[in-house]
């Protein structure tokens, strides 16, 4: 398991660095999808995830739910074209889990082109350059120091 300023990125999984997303490949172009410890820790304490219906075909950049974190609320976008198979129902009740085993706590799963997957989901190697890049802008140093900013205060490297 790769490990970057405090945050796991086991490296059987792929990444989407712009959106703060892990992948992992469950067979027959069906994606287990995630938000990285990351990016958990950039939106700060998760509450809840109401994922789009089952069924729903999503264009690149499209939500295929929405997070809940304190006041605030988030789109998660597929950063490829993909239809949702199934939400997890957990995480409409609650998605703590996400705070303390975000690998644990998936989101949906998402059918994918095998050649839009290949393409888009970058394994460990070539995503960990773009993830340090996205710490880089947040000012994060460590999973365990870093508090996430509100938004407009230091956030993405603005002045606070």
């Amino acid at each position: 398991m790769a490990e970057l300023r405090g945050c796991p990125f086991p490296e059987d999984l792929r990444y989407n660095p712009a959106n703060h997303l892990w992948f992992a490949a469950e067979g027959e172009g069906v994606w287990r999808v995630g938000v990285t410890p990351f990016g958990v820790a950039i939106a700060g304490e998760i509450l809840l995830f109401t994922p789009k219906p089952a069924g729903r075909r999503l264009d690149a950049g499209r939500a295929f739910g929405l997070l809940e974190a304190g006041k605030t609320v988030f789109p998660v976008k597929t950063p490829v074209a993909a239809e949702v198979v199934e939400g997890n129902a957990d995480m409409a009740a609650s998605a703590r889990l996400m705070n303390t085993d975000a690998y644990a706590a998936w989101l949906v799963r998402l059918r994918i082109e095998a050649e839009d997957a290949a393409r888009q989901l970058l394994p460990w190697a070539d995503a960990q350059a773009a993830i340090e890049a996205q710490m880089d802008l947040w000012r994060f140093d460590d999973l365990d120091g870093f508090q996430a900013p509100l938004l407009g205060e230091g956030a993405k490297g603005l002045p606070g």
